[in-house]
């Protein structure tokens, strides 16, 4: 019953959600994607349910959407605004977090195919990295730790990760990707310096380097790669910090500076192209931080959810995240884009 009345509710939402509405004031759209991952990819394996999108279904979305909107950079969108230029009724830009190589492996060829533009958030010190990023490394570290014949699990370093995932001593399995995304939201409660540095001294006592855990390969875009997307002419980069640290009361005021400044000027060095907007990592600022965004970048986005108006803060940017378990058929996700559901 409970499954019946959310389909009707999804068709509902569908049918008469904003992207149905191209009267009244114009409105902005922003999609936020991660990794567009194929479904049998060793990545997705141990990936978090809410960070991947199929190929299919990425190109899907956007078929699904050119009946209803224009495809519209998010710089651009900005940018007319600011100048009081003609702004489509319902624009959508396209934005992909954290700049992982299936960004341009899998998602750029649909883009190019269709001459749809993104902006992709990069994390500037991971460019060209065998390193990936902390959610990542525990959902391996899990792994290993979780394996019945593992030897590893009474190791005084992994005292933290017991403490967080208590139910591994009851479990006969590696635990599924939900149960793992439960962990790493626990683990949210640490700063980003103490959990790197548990893991370090995690992944050095059952000895194996993060850059070596199974299947980690070059999961990150390198400046090559990211030179190519520019030289598209679709692909715009914003930034996403030096070295994605969430922008809490934890960070001292340098840090946070160098995090929010010196990415931009990395990128613009190794690209030659202007880099105007920002995104905060899992979403957290301060009002420090958003007053440095303020003066060194045009536009930022959020993880809030919703759609943005002529009225919007630009550097406050609503977003509707999407992954594969609620988008993967076109009532699913035009009942996500519409925010109702």
């Amino acid at each position: 019953m409970k499954t019946h009345i959310k389909r009707v509710l999804q068709h509902t939402a569908a049918r008469c959600g904003p992207h149905t509405h191209r009267f009244g004031a114009p409105r902005l759209l922003i999609l936020m994607y991660h990794r567009i991952l194929p479904a049998e990819d060793p990545s997705s394996i141990l990936e978090e349910p809410g960070m991947i999108v199929t190929p299919d279904s990425l190109k899907m979305h956007l078929e699904t959407l050119q009946d209803y909107l224009e495809f519209m950079a998010l710089e651009e969108w900005v940018d007319r605004r600011s100048q009081a230029r003609p702004l489509p009724p319902i624009a959508c830009a396209i934005t992909f977090d954290d700049g992982w190589a299936d960004n341009y492996e899998y998602a750029y060829p649909i883009l190019a195919s269709m001459q749809i533009p993104a902006t992709i958030y990069l994390v500037s010190a991971m460019i060209g990295k065998t390193e990936t990023f902390w959610p990542e490394r525990l959902a391996r570290l899990i792994k290993i730790v979780s394996d019945p014949q593992s030897t590893h699990i009474e190791h005084q370093e992994l005292d933290w990760l017991h403490a967080l995932y208590p139910e591994h001593r009851r479990q006969t399995s590696l635990p599924d990707r939900e149960t793992i995304s439960a962990i790493i939201q626990r683990a949210k409660q640490y700063t980003d310096e103490t959990i790197n540095g548990l893991l370090d001294a995690a992944e050095e006592s059952v000895g194996i380097a993060a850059s070596a855990l199974d299947p980690v390969s070059a999961d990150i875009l390198n400046w090559e790669q990211i030179n190519t997307l520019a030289d598209s002419g679709l692909v715009s980069f914003g930034s996403h910090t030096c070295h994605h640290l969430r922008l809490t009361p934890a960070i001292p005021e340098a840090t946070l500076i160098q995090e929010i400044v010196d990415s931009k000027k990395v990128i613009e060095e190794k690209t030659a192209a202007q880099v105007s907007s920002f995104c905060y990592p899992n979403g957290d600022y301060t009002d420090q931080a958003l007053s440095c965004v303020r003066q060194n970048y045009r536009s930022a986005v959020t993880t809030r959810s919703g759609w943005n108006t002529k009225n919007s803060d630009a550097h406050t940017l609503k977003r509707i995240a999407l992954h594969e378990d609620i988008s993967s058929d076109p009532i699913s996700f035009l009942a996500r884009v519409s925010g109702w559901l």
